[in-house]
C-alpha cells in the first residue's frame, strides 16, 4: 500500500490538514473550522478541537500508511491572540503525540514552509498560493491549504532518501533533520 504523508497547518480559527500520497499523485483536502462562533470558547473550545482532531488522526492511523506528518510551528513574533494560539498549537501536539510515535511528527517553522516552495522565507500568502501551483500545479483553494500541502509535500522528502529537486528544498530538510539547540535564558 502506497505511503501517504500528512501537512498541517492550524491557524486561531482554522486548521488545514493536506493528506499526499507521491505513488498516486492523490491529494485530499480536509479543512475544520475551530473558529469561537463554531466551537465555544476557553476550556470547552480546547477539549472540542482535542476530540475533533484526536478522531481524525487515529482514522489516518488506521489506514496504516502514514509515513511523516509536517505540521508547522509557531510564528515567535506574532502579536495577536498568541496565547489562544499556543493553546490551541497545544492541544493539536498533544493529540498527535497521542495518535503517532515522535519520529513520525516534524515540526517546520513558518519562515521554512515558504522557503521551500518560494526560496524566500518572506513570501506573503498569495506568493504562497501561487508558488505552490507553479511548483506542483497543486490549485489550492486558500492559504491555509496551499500551507498544509507544502507540508505535506516536507513531509514526503522528510521520509525518502532522495535528496529533493532544489537545494533550498534540502536546506529545509536538513534544518527539520538537525534543529539547532535553543539559544537564550531558558535553553538548558
Amino acid at each position: 500500500m502506497p505511503r501517504t504523508y500528512l501537512g498541517i497547518d492550524q491557524s486561531y480559527s482554522r486548521c488545514a490538514i493536506v493528506t499526499y500520497t507521491p505513488a498516486t499523485a492523490r491529494t485530499e483536502i480536509e479543512r475544520f473550522d475551530f473558529s469561537p462562533k463554531k466551537s465555544s470558547t476557553g476550556p470547552q473550545r480546547l477539549a472540542h478541537v482535542h476530540w475533533v482532531l484526536r478522531e481524525y488522526f487515529q482514522a489516518q492511523r488506521l489506514t496504516g500508511t502514514v509515513g511523516a506528518i509536517a505540521y508547522e510551528g509557531y510564528a515567535y513574533g506574532a502579536k495577536f491572540k498568541r496565547e489562544e494560539l499556543g493553546e490551541l498549537g497545544g492541544v493539536m501536539r498533544l493529540a498527535l503525540v497521542q495518535t503517532w510515535p515522535p519520529d513520525l511528527l516534524h515540526v517546520v517553522a513558518p519562515t521554512s514552509v515558504k522557503k521551500y516552495v518560494t526560496g524566500s522565507g518572506r513570501a506573503d500568502k498569495d506568493k504562497m498560493l501561487l508558488a505552490v501551483y507553479m511548483r506542483w500545479k497543486f490549485e489550492a483553494p486558500d492559504h491555509d491549504s496551499a500551507d498544509a500541502y507544502t507540508l505535506a509535500r516536507i513531509a514526503a522528502d522528510i521520509d525518502r532518501d532522495e535528496p529533493p529537486e532544489l537545494k533550498f528544498q534540502q536546506e529545509v530538510i536538513d534544518t527539520i533533520r538537525n534543529p539547532k539547540p535553543t539559544r537564550g535564558k531558558n535553553a538548558a
